[in-house]
């Protein structure tokens, strides 16, 4: 399979850095501790939260890629269910708009990930608010619905006044130890930012609520410092939506992604394809699919012979609007089960009624 990777240098080297437990650097652990002081100072001066709505907030410790959207997705389809009245506040990465603004999914300014949350959360009554500036954008909220029962704050942990009740964080790395005859559940990092692929320190875990976690083993329910901890796992299927209809069987097939982590997806496309794919194309996270990239994706396509276009449902939102091709295209849906949903969904609508 050819790999053509148009991200930034640094970019790729940060793909390629191992986020299994490690000790960091000596420049990646001073890095940590002046980014631990900037995070401490910032969220201490958070304003505090009125009785309702329930602010939830959905973050991580790592540089994107750690599943903050598809779990932001997946608790809001779940409190719908449960007849709950609730929005998501996103900050619109890739967007030229400031906000606040109500997304709609064919809004091409829109931030990707907010439209493909929009699309998804259509039928749920949720809507989808993007604000750059998040505080603006919870207080716009909160005039357009004031009868909210709960706000999902996509990708808040670190943010700066704004107030929340819940935090979720989601952890990449992590080690089950023991501790009183319990197995018990630590957070880890390594290096942080600019020398490493982490935005703060496993100290930052200490003020999550509760901690996410993708797994297929089974996991130790709470965490060092005594937090619950909840597992989950990532499904995916592939979905026809441009060109003539084809499925697990399609030829040499092009992989097209604008994400943090390429791999992954790449990997997850492989598993489902019948045939090998013939090329992967990766773009840099949030990447604005312009008339000049579209040409570069078609000559590759040509160049390797592909016949099918594969993506990410998070890139089609920006891609639909500017594919003329011919060629079948098709879309890797993603699915999230929680190992104990009614646990997880007892534990947070509890703290709403």
């Amino acid at each position: 399979m050819k790999i053509v990777d148009l991200r930034p240098l640094m970019v790729r080297c940060f793909s390629r850095s191992d986020k299994r437990p490690a000790r960091p650097h000596v420049l990646g652990r001073l890095a940590g501790f002046v980014s631990d002081g900037i995070i401490s100072r910032r969220v201490s001066r958070r304003p505090k939260p009125g009785e309702r709505p329930l602010l939830v907030s959905v973050g991580n410790l790592a540089l994107g890629g750690t599943g903050k959207t598809p779990v932001v997705m997946a608790l809001a389809e779940d409190l719908a269910a449960a007849g709950l009245q609730g929005a998501v506040l996103t900050r619109g990465y890739g967007s030229s708009l400031p906000g606040p603004l109500v997304v709609q999914a064919d809004n091409q300014l829109a931030g990707d990930e907010a439209r493909m949350m929009a699309q998804r959360l259509d039928s749920t009554g949720w809507p989808v608010i993007q604000s750059r500036n998040r505080p603006r954008g919870l207080e716009f909220l909160k005039k357009l619905s004031p009868d909210l029962q709960i706000i999902l704050l996509e990708d808040a942990f670190q943010t700066g006044g704004l107030a929340r009740h819940v935090d979720l964080v989601i952890l990449d790395s992590w080690l089950v130890d023991s501790r009183g005859g319990q197995s018990i559940l630590q957070p880890l990092t390594g290096s942080v930012f600019p020398f490493g692929p982490w935005r703060e320190t496993a100290g930052g875990a200490d003020r999550a609520s509760a901690l996410l976690v993708e797994s297929e083993a089974e996991l130790p329910e709470v965490s060092f410092h005594g937090q619950p901890v909840f597992s989950f796992r990532r499904f995916v299927e592939l979905r026809h939506v441009s060109g003539p209809a084809v499925g697990t069987e399609a030829r040499n097939c092009a992989l097209v992604s604008g994400i943090a982590r390429p791999e992954k997806f790449e990997a997850a496309a492989l598993e489902l394809l019948d045939q090998p794919a013939v090329l992967s194309l990766r773009c840099r996270d949030h990447v604005n699919y312009g008339q000049s990239l579209v040409q570069t994706i078609l000559k590759e396509m040509d160049e390797t012979g592909a016949e099918t276009l594969l993506t990410t449902a998070k890139d089609w939102v920006k891609l639909s609007g500017v594919w003329n091709d011919s060629r079948p295209v098709m879309v890797l849906d993603m699915e999230l089960k929680w190992a104990k949903k009614d646990a997880f969904n007892h534990w947070l609508v509890e703290r709403v009624l």
